[in-house]
């Protein structure tokens, strides 16, 4: 769970992985994603970025489940506890077409320990969406975040998402988020996709939707950034 910090505006990955994707996403924020040799094979990391600096670091497992991300604006940390019930499954999705899953995610900060249960549904919608030349499966998702003592609910969303099938993974889409009664929504999908010796790869400004009106009050938790941005001026 390491990253070198970004230097004149790059991101530099630890020594023994390679970087293989920069996405810059809807929403004023881009991420940059690799491998480690010394890592289980197929799994990812995942650093990104807003108009701020570095917001988060996050790794996944070859079926994109999120094991672990730190978010250091508010010095926390979020991890995946023992064996899920009904484990997030990539392959499942590409495989059936739908994925339900029920999991436990603990987080870690100032304010202490809570664990969250997380369960919900993903399912493709049979529709194929390009962006930036790159052909996407579009997923209609919908998630529940609860307290794993009281069983209060935390948070709920539901909404669209991207799946890039030859790199196994996922971005976010348009959703609306439900918290405390009060709906926002939001929409962070991809942009550009930058792959090695690019123009833009490995730099980590974001570029779109950067000089919106409004401020983007939402930061999407980690298990919808499966992990996660159109242009509105494109």
């Amino acid at each position: 769970m390491t990253a070198l910090p970004a230097l004149a505006g790059s991101i530099e990955v630890p020594e023994g992985c390679a970087g293989f994707l920069t996405v810059q996403q809807k929403g004023c924020g881009v991420s940059h994603y690799w491998r480690c040799e010394a890592a289980p094979e197929g799994t990812v990391w995942e650093v990104h970025y807003d108009s701020e600096g570095i917001y988060s670091l996050s790794v996944y497992d070859p079926d994109f489940q999120w094991l672990d991300s730190q978010y250091f604006r508010e010095n926390t940390r979020e991890h995946l506890t023992e064996t899920a019930p009904d484990p997030a499954s990539l392959g499942e999705l590409l495989e059936t077409g739908q994925d339900s899953y029920a999991f436990v995610i603990r987080e870690e900060g100032p304010e202490g320990i809570r664990d969250v249960v997380h369960q919900g549904q993903d399912r493709l919608t049979g529709r194929t969406v390009v962006i930036d030349g790159v052909e996407l499966l579009e997923t209609e998702y919908t998630s529940t975040a609860m307290d794993a003592d009281s069983g209060e609910e935390i948070f709920a969303v539901a909404g669209n998402q991207y799946v890039l099938a030859e790199e196994r993974l996922f971005f976010l889409g348009a959703d609306s988020f439900l918290q405390d009664g009060e709906e926002m929504k939001n929409d962070f999908s991809p942009v550009r996709f930058i792959r090695p010796g690019e123009a833009g790869f490995t730099e980590m400004t974001p570029l779109y939707g950067c000089n919106a009106t409004e401020e983007i009050g939402y930061q999407p938790p980690a298990s919808a950034q499966r992990k996660e941005k159109r242009n509105d001026d494109l």
